[in-house]
């Protein structure tokens, strides 16, 4: 284990370092070994309420968890975001196993995605830690892609760094080894990391053929419509024609996607400006380490959500505050890359009504349409701020969750900050899953039996309770899992 310090009068590690070895999934094409990769782990002091969240560092062909930008980016992250990270070598690569039962066909796409499988299973079984992105490079994208859209969608933030869109053109390196590389079975690549040297290794027709056949297209649209965003990276002065394949990424994912070009970098992001070499290393992982940040992610949300329809999430209501429409969101892209969004002017939310004039009433139902209001304030609050009086075309429905608690935010905020800040808001939240199902029943059910009647629900703030059941709600319309949190 490696621990890196600062310079402050008291020493503490910024972030730790150790080498783990990770089984294979039985039944294996390896006989013998492991997959071999590295943890590294923010210091305890950077968040006293660690998310513990990991990022995956995938390398691509011929490399290792430690070329390019990899260990420097995974130090960035754990000192600069507080975030683990987990960079490994692929079988046939690096430190991890040989691949020697799978009939000669080497280190196919399926033995890396079963890699992938495995390390990922580590990281949430052993290490406890959930993975917020994966950052690929090259090969290792497709691999990352392919992982993510067959196992693990959920996963908000995908990188690709210098990767394949037309996954059929990886073909043309082949060929460009050997012209005869289908009759002759394969052909030849040199400088493969291997055993911590490089080797001279052979590479089978039917690993490049595993290679060219992904449907990016189809894959990457999959992945957009559960919710992901992409950051692309590519060397502006790449081998070949890379920068065509970021313009593709682009192109199908919009606003969704962020693309980088670095002048005059090459596939692994170096360059030869004045007869010396330039690295641009530093420069991806601060591109990374910014996206990542959670800054810029509050950002891209906010700048999505703003734009998404010519239409106000917040509204005036005469005598509420923290009255919103919740419609609106993203939910994703179809088949035919139509953009759909949340349905608006059909689920509201707000604080208590206790001060709702004559006009807010009025506004209610001639003005938004609203039928029905579900009410998640305890009888005791009830009690204690009263009820309001509604017309007979709009029904309350008093659907508290913990009847004899008092959960306003006057009663709560001071003890949950006392008992342990935001960890003690995790407890309270997780607690309103069980204690607020029968009021979520309510409420899904007058969506399956009255799609056409619009309806409020509130509790005293408009903000713990209410947006507890807010959260499921646009979990279940397919908003992704990230901007339902935020």
């Amino acid at each position: 284990m490696v621990a890196v310090q600062d310079e402050h009068p008291h020493p503490r590690p910024l972030f730790t370092e150790r080498r783990v070895e990770i089984p294979f999934s039985l039944p294996s094409s390896s006989r013998d070994g492991c997959i071999v990769g590295t943890l590294t782990s923010p210091s305890l002091h950077h968040d006293p309420h660690p998310l513990r969240q990991a990022v995956l560092i995938v390398h691509g062909f011929g490399g290792h968890r430690n070329y390019c930008y990899q260990k420097l980016l995974a130090h960035a992250l754990a000192c600069e975001l507080g975030l683990y990270s987990l960079r490994f070598d692929f079988r046939n690569c690096g430190e991890s196993a040989e691949i020697v039962d799978n009939e000669g066909k080497g280190r196919t796409l399926d033995e890396d995605v079963r890699d992938l499988c495995d390390v990922a299973g580590y990281l949430k079984t052993v290490c406890k830690l959930e993975i917020l992105a994966i950052v690929g490079h090259s090969r290792g994208v497709i691999a990352s892609l392919t992982y993510a859209a067959h196992h693990a969608p959920q996963i908000p933030y995908l990188i690709n760094c210098s990767s394949r869109f037309r996954a059929h053109k990886i073909v043309d390196k082949a060929r460009a080894a050997n012209p005869r590389w289908s009759e002759d079975g394969g052909y030849w690549a040199s400088g493969v990391a291997r055993h911590l040297s490089r080797e001279r290794v052979f590479i089978p027709a039917a690993e490049t053929l595993s290679l060219s056949t992904p449907d990016m297209r189809r894959i990457v649209t999959e992945l957009a419509s559960a919710g992901a965003e992409f950051l692309c990276v590519y060397g502006a002065n790449d081998v070949s024609d890379f920068v065509e394949d970021a313009a593709s990424y682009a192109n199908l994912l919009g606003r969704r996607n962020t693309l980088r070009l670095i002048k005059h970098a090459d596939h692994n992001f170096y360059a030869v400006e004045h007869e010396k070499r330039v690295n641009f290393n530093p420069v991806v992982v601060e591109y990374i380490v910014e996206w990542l940040s959670s800054a810029q992610r509050q950002a891209r949300f906010a700048d999505r959500s703003e734009q998404v329809l010519v239409w106000s999430r917040w509204k005036e209501l005469d005598g509420v505050v923290n009255f919103r429409d919740i419609g609106g969101l993203n939910v994703g892209i179809s088949a035919e890359m139509d953009v759909r969004y949340m349905r608006t002017d059909y689920i509201f939310r707000s604080a208590t009504l206790k001060s709702l004039s004559t006009d807010g009433i009025a506004s209610l139902h001639d003005d938004l349409g609203i039928t029905k209001i579900f009410d998640l304030r305890s009888t005791h609050e009830c009690a204690k701020d009263g009820v309001y009086s509604l017309p007979p075309t709009i029904i309350r429905v008093h659907c508290p969750f913990a009847d004899n608690q008092d959960e306003s935010i006057g009663a709560s905020a001071s003890a949950l900050l006392a008992a342990g800040g935001d960890d003690a808001y995790v407890d309270k939240y997780t607690g309103f899953l069980r204690t607020g199902r029968g009021a979520f029943r309510m409420v899904f059910e007058h969506i399956l039996n009255a799609p056409e009647e619009p309806f409020l629900v509130h509790c005293t703030a408009g903000k713990d309770r209410t947006g507890v059941l807010v959260a499921l709600l646009l979990l279940a319309a397919g908003v992704d899992a990230d901007a339902t949190a935020r």
